[in-house]
């Protein structure tokens, strides 16, 4: 629990020191970048506030605390998407890559907000309507006429944008196009999988209401699991802030200069969850003594 502590209270103080030097970003990916690391943070704090236990209310005047890896569980999901995103959308082979993976990932959810049906809407949010499906054109376009969608045969092409349709997890090698499920998006991120395999479905199963999440609920109580499973969890969410934070710092400047003001020590707990859980290259300017 004190690792998470200190990776949340470093991530913390450089996005609050970068803010307050220097308020603006290159472009609207960094953006989207820095606020995805902020949700990212805001989960973790979270599961730092719950993983001691939560009050659980007895009557109007007394309660107890009990463990709950089931929400700890959800909010670390969300956290593992806040993350896998941040990497799908900055690290791909190539920039043009990146740039046409950031489209379709902000036509998509821009597209499923325009689906929604409203009863009473304001003037401002009519406009933002109006707005966002501007903007869903525009980056159709765009994708359209990227040379990556180019280099797919017509074939690809019209099955790329029903797939985008659906969903925005895709990634392009060889002229054509690969769907993606969440967990080859962690895949993809340089874990060792190993360690990792199947860790999506896992934390989907806290989350949903099927059969195996009640036996869950049944199982890790009667056996007394929970607080091994809740330790996991505070484990699991240091290690990917500390990869989020290694990550972002690699795409935005202006954060690298205040990581660069870091005492040694701060610099060497961020980098050993990525040396040990990834491998060297992703640290920043880590040497093993």
């Amino acid at each position: 629990m004190h690792n998470l502590m200190e990776i949340i209270a470093i991530t913390n103080k450089l996005l609050s020191d970068r803010a307050r030097r220097f308020s603006t970003f290159n472009d609207e990916r960094t953006h989207i970048s820095n606020l995805l690391l902020q949700k990212i943070v805001l989960h973790g704090s979270s599961i730092l506030n719950c993983g001691g236990g939560i009050n659980f209310p007895l009557d109007l005047s007394s309660d107890f605390k009990i463990m709950d890896p089931f929400s700890l569980n959800v909010l670390m999901r969300s956290l593992l998407e806040c993350y896998t995103t941040l990497y799908h959308i900055n690290f791909a082979p190539t920039e043009m890559e990146n740039d046409i993976r950031f489209k379709i990932w902000t036509q998509y959810g821009l597209s499923q907000r325009a689906r929604m049906t409203f009863t009473t809407l304001s003037k401002e949010d009519l406009k933002q309507l109006d707005d966002e499906k501007e903007q869903i054109e525009i980056l159709k376009k765009d994708i359209l006429h990227s040379e990556i969608f180019q280099n797919l045969n017509l074939d690809k092409q019209d099955a790329l944008m029903k797939q985008i349709a659906r969903d925005w997890k895709v990634v392009f090698k060889n002229k054509t196009y690969t769907k993606c499920s969440w967990q080859d998006l962690l895949n993809n991120t340089g874990i060792q999988q190993m360690l990792f395999n199947d860790t999506y479905n896992f934390l989907s199963w806290f989350a949903h209401s099927s059969s195996i999440s009640l036996y869950q609920l049944r199982d890790i109580y009667r056996d007394n699991l929970v607080e091994n499973e809740t330790k996991n969890i505070l484990k699991e969410a240091t290690i990917f802030i500390a990869f989020a934070i290694t990550d972002y710092i690699k795409t935005e400047s202006e954060t690298k200069k205040e990581y660069d003001n870091l005492s040694m020590d701060k610099k060497n707990l961020i980098n050993i969850y990525n040396y040990f859980y990834r491998s060297e290259l992703f640290c920043i300017d880590f040497k093993k003594e």
